[in-house]
């Protein structure tokens, strides 16, 4: 397995990188194994490695698919306090755990979204449609208009890195590939109608 792997490196002396480790959670991440990913993310940190944003959205990843918004919440916080900078990758983790969590938690989505987009965070469709399955379509509008000025979010593929990344479902869909995608932005018309009678 790629702990195993991890381990035989870390054994040789030769694991002193970041990407590596963040390698090792992202297969732990694809497998379902919340846990284990979790345990190599701890043993990066007990090596004296800072991880960086993408290791920290691979950790979220598993535990946002099962609803875990607790502890991403939590990876969040630690992210903070380690002054990494969140981006689209970890947003679209964070909302998704909103929405599969049961009970749903759409005060926190929204909260979620309007600080990521007071950092001015590049957003793509992945984390439009996580916001909609978190808050309602409805709402989801509203506050698209209201933060972003009813402007679409660039096409996952085309997001800086998306392709390569492994963090966004490749099927498109959020936590089940039965669920429909949605595009929540309004049109630009109806978004430069809005303005103008602001």
């Amino acid at each position: 397995s790629a702990e195993r792997w991890l381990d035989r490196s870390e054994e040789a002396g030769v694991v002193n990188d970041v990407v590596i480790y963040s390698s090792v959670i992202d297969a732990c991440g694809k497998a379902g194994d919340a846990e284990r990913a979790l345990r190599v993310y701890r043993r990066m940190q007990a090596n004296g490695i800072k991880p960086h944003i993408v290791a920290l959205a691979a950790l979220a990843r598993p535990f946002a698919y099962r609803g875990d918004w607790i502890k991403v919440e939590s990876i969040a916080t630690e992210m903070d306090a380690m002054g990494v900078k969140t981006n689209e990758y970890f947003v679209y983790a964070q909302l998704l755990s909103y929405a599969v969590s049961r009970p749903r938690q759409p005060d926190r989505a929204e909260e979620c979204f309007r600080r990521a987009m007071s950092t001015g965070l590049q957003g793509n469709d992945y984390v439009a449609n996580a916001l909609s399955r978190a808050v309602g379509r409805t709402r989801s509008e509203e506050l698209m208009q209201e933060l972003c000025n009813g402007r679409q979010f660039i096409p996952s593929a085309a997001a800086p890195g998306a392709r390569h990344s492994g963090l966004f479902p490749k099927s498109g869909r959020l936590d089940r590939p039965d669920l429909p995608r949605r595009r929540i932005a309004p049109q630009r018309g109806e978004a430069a109608g809005r303005g103008a009678g602001q």
